[in-house]
């Protein structure tokens, strides 16, 4: 994680893997830190779990994207989306298996190029950012094989009583 953050110019985008409870939302937030304190500026950390807006597609991507005026009804005025949000630091997508494949092909061009259609919209914009992705599923069955060749970076959180004593006994002493 720390070579991947390291890599100019923003970083490769990582693929968190592991069981519920072993650490990627807290893994995450210390590649945030670790990212920070190594560009020594303050950056955003942007969080979203796509399982929020799993029954909700459109609103997922509205969401991560932003809408322009009139994308859909109800879309009264346009709004940014957490990708802007997250422009110059790391956008954390938590249960990345949630986000459906139109979803995540339209993150290829965030991924590939660094810029971004708002829902409705017809300017792209341009952003720079590191994008984290973690999942509880088999990264073979929930997410596109082309959404994977973008994300050179895996990284397998083992589970809890798999690892050291040592370890778990640190982790009992943080918490």
């Amino acid at each position: 994680a720390r070579a991947a953050v390291c890599y100019p110019p923003d970083g490769l985008h990582m693929l968190i893997l592991g069981a519920t409870g072993v650490g990627k939302t807290m893994l995450a937030r210390e590649i945030w830190r670790y990212a920070a304190e190594e560009r020594k500026k303050e950056m955003p950390f942007v969080t979203l779990n796509c399982a929020e807006y799993a029954d909700n597609p459109q609103l997922l991507l509205s969401q991560l994207f932003g809408h322009e005026k009139g994308a859909f009804t109800g879309a009264m005025e346009r709004k940014t989306g957490l990708i802007d949000q997250a422009d110059g630091g790391i956008l954390f997508l938590d249960e990345i298996h949630r986000l459906g494949a139109t979803g995540q092909e339209i993150l290829f061009s965030v991924m590939d190029h660094g810029e971004f259609r708002r829902l409705g919209g017809i300017q792209m914009h341009k952003v720079r950012l590191l994008l984290l992705c973690a999942t509880t599923e088999d990264p073979d069955s929930a997410l596109l094989s082309t959404f994977k060749r973008r994300i050179p970076v895996v990284i397998q959180l083992p589970l809890l009583r798999e690892r050291p004593i040592r370890e778990r006994f640190s982790l009992v002493s943080l918490f």
